[in-house]
């Protein structure tokens, strides 16, 4: 029998054996993977199912608020499934990353995944291919527009079309938002507290909304941003149900005026679904949509009437652009009885004016406020453009039988972004080896903001009426931020084959706040189209007798190139080939190699006549649809074998080219002489 000592001693090993086992079995099955700063943190899911999911929670929170400590902003926590995204593609629903049992998003058509999770640049990256679109998600902090600080998630996602046609594709992103333990607080909109089913379209989209269970004591106050900065602008938000939401994977059972009790059961549970509707996305297109989903910034008096404000903590203004912005004045009563004629007075310094002055008054009445009962107004407001730098506005709320309460928050008004553009390219082309050089020119863009306000959703368009751009080129390039005093650059190819002159090419860049237009001018100079006998190509420094070698016939510069015909003429004495048909290769310009793999294209085997030294019958069509802009290839290669020493002539004879049009295009032509040793 084991002693006590030593079964005590092998009981001690046994606990130790499966703690080890169960931490590397956590390890294997890793919930999450997170980035976090001091004031949120930002969480996706890395199991298997449910893969590509994320919540959203706060960390320390905001800095001036106890108590919003390690707090849920999205429900789902440390194993995010509740929130999903939708691409529509079509008609087909896929939902962004793997496969779920659960109710919300089970129905959809799912993909493959491209990246898994990974944590890059202090960011969440990760992608799918969803049918024909690569969809990249990615996660990351933003600076607020109400309290200025990164206390915001940056949810961005990226479709590219991967395929060789167009589709069309729009992009749903669902938040099943949260306050801590709360989950259906209200929606709070300029003068709205939405607790029903609410719709908002983009021609009336408000800025932000925000969310908060208790003006005098919040537990947490969140806040979505719908307008402005590098946000994408939905085309439609509701707010509704979870269930609801959830249960449809792109259209769902909306109902005005029902709470948000969620949907087959009895609990409050509300949420938010994002539209960006279907739009065409071409061959190689690629479009991005950012919503951001953090914290709210509210300056509050506490009182009998508690008092909070909210507005952008920076706007953008001067003489030649000033940016209007909502400023929001929640209003509660926290008193021990009713408060009867309620008011609320706006008071702006004199940087800040009204939107409309007359139509807008600055006292807003109210009547009687319930004990706890919670109201909102609004006001819309614009800078003079007289001034840059910070300003405070306040509102006082008055009861006839309470004390005043007044509010203060402050502004920094701030000069608007100007882009000033430098678009470099050559002055000129030359020409090598019958081509213009250098092939594509390259044209670069250097972008620097110089006004006092970041520059968001910046484009860059290059206009060029008379170039092409080479395969997997774009004309549009998204540049997205670009804080003050820092620059963005942007190279474009440009293919100027088929055209000379003193040419022009345009750029437009623009931005949420201007449109800047920069022109440019490259010297191209005329080549002249031409049929010509390459050099000879071989193994060795010479040709000697005896000795085989390959003669290319080349065509450089002719326009709108569709076929050829002609016969190619040798010393018969000299020049001999072998194999007849098989010694004679297709012309490069007769194989399509804009696709994936190269096609043959229309080609008639040429007839050899060594005692004539005649090649005949050299035909070759790229057929309809499918010219060359500006050709320069092969029409033919020749495997001769040199017999004897001296000088062999070489002709192109009887040369008759075409264009799309089947109209004869003229060129020079040019033989040649080989010396044979």
């Amino acid at each position: 029998m084991l002693s006590s000592t030593k079964r005590t001693i092998l009981i001690f090993i046994a606990i130790i054996m499966l703690a080890m086992c169960a931490s590397a079995s956590a390890e294997e099955q890793q919930v999450n993977l997170e980035i976090a700063n001091e004031y949120i943190r930002i969480i996706i899911n890395t199991l298997e199912e449910n893969m590509g999911r994320f919540s959203v929670g706060t960390t320390g929170g905001d800095p001036d608020r106890a108590g919003d400590e390690n707090q849920h902003l999205i429900y789902g926590g440390e194993e995010p499934w509740t929130s999903y995204t939708t691409v529509r593609i079509g008609n087909q629903n896929w939902v962004y990353g793997n496969s779920t049992n659960r109710r919300a998003g089970r129905s959809g058509s799912y993909g493959t995944v491209v990246q898994p999770p990974a944590v890059v640049d202090n960011s969440l990256v990760s992608s799918w291919q969803l049918g024909p679109i690569l969809v990249t998600q990615t996660l990351s902090f933003a600076r607020s527009i109400t309290t200025g600080l990164m206390d915001t998630a940056k949810i961005e996602y990226e479709l590219l079309n991967t395929d060789s046609v167009s589709h069309l594709v729009g992009l749903r992103l669902v938040i099943d938002t949260m306050l801590g333990q709360n989950d259906g607080a209200p929606f709070r909109l300029q003068d709205r507290a939405i607790l029903t089913d609410t719709v908002f379209y983009r021609d009336q989209m408000p800025a932000f909304w925000q969310a908060f269970d208790s003006l005098s004591n919040p537990r947490v106050m969140s806040q979505g941003t719908l307008v402005g900065g590098e946000v994408t602008t939905p085309d439609r938000v509701y707010f509704s149900n979870w269930g609801s939401i959830v249960d449809g994977l792109w259209n769902f059972e909306f109902q005005p005026g029902r709470d948000f009790t969620r949907s087959g059961e009895f609990e409050l549970d509300s949420a938010i679904a994002m539209y960006w509707d279907q739009k065409p996305l071409a061959p190689n297109e690629s479009r991005t949509y950012v919503s951001y989903y953090g914290l709210g910034g509210v300056t509050i008096s506490p009182g009998e009437l508690s008092v909070g404000l909210t507005s952008p903590w920076q706007v953008r203004g001067d003489r030649r652009h000033r940016e209007s912005f909502t400023i929001v004045a929640y209003i509660q009563n926290t008193g021990k009885g009713e408060a009867r004629n309620v008011t609320a007075t706006l008071s702006l310094p004199p940087e800040l004016e009204l939107v409309s002055a007359s139509s807008t008054p600055m006292r807003r009445n109210f009547g009687t406020l319930d004990v706890n009962e919670t109201i909102q107004t609004s006001w819309q407001v614009i800078p003079t453009g007289d001034f840059s730098g910070n300003v405070t506005y306040q509102v006082k709320v008055d009861a006839e039988n309470s004390e005043s309460s007044t509010a203060r928050r402050s502004i920094e008004i701030v000069r608007p972004d100007y882009l000033d553009i430098k678009l470099e390219g050559p002055l000129a082309l030359g020409i090598e080896n019958e081509r213009l050089s250098p092939l594509p020119m390259q044209v670069t863009a250097e972008i620097t903001n110089t006004g006092g306000a970041a520059a968001h959703n910046v484009t860059a368009v290059l206009s060029h009426p008379m170039f092409r751009l080479p395969q997997g080129e774009h004309a549009v390039k998204q540049l997205g931020t670009i804080e003050p005093n820092q620059s963005a650059t942007a190279v474009w190819h440009l293919d100027p084959s088929g055209v000379s002159g003193q040419l022009v090419y345009s750029l437009t860049v623009s931005s949420d706040t201007d449109t800047y237009i920069k022109d440019n001018f490259v010297l191209v100079p005329y080549i002249e189209p031409k049929v010509f006998v390459g050099e000879p190509q071989t193994t060795k420094a010479k040709i000697t007798a005896g000795e085989y070698f390959s003669i290319p016939i080349l065509a450089a510069n002719l326009p709108d190139f569709r076929r050829a015909e002609l016969e190619i003429g040798f010393d018969p004495d000299m020049l001999e080939i072998v194999g007849r048909s098989l010694d004679i290769t297709r012309g490069t310009l007769f194989v399509d190699t804009s696709g994936e793999t190269a096609k043959l294209l229309d080609w008639q085997t040429p007839r050899v006549d060594n005692i004539k030294g005649v090649v005949s019958g050299i035909s070759g069509d790229r057929g309809t649809g499918n010219s060359l802009p500006s050709a320069f290839g092969t029409l033919i290669t020749i495997h001769f074998r040199a017999k004897q020493s001296g000088t062999a002539e070489i002709n192109i004879n009887n040369v008759s080219l075409y264009d799309s049009q089947l109209y004869s295009i003229t060129a020079a032509v040019e033989n040649r002489e080989i010396v044979i040793e």
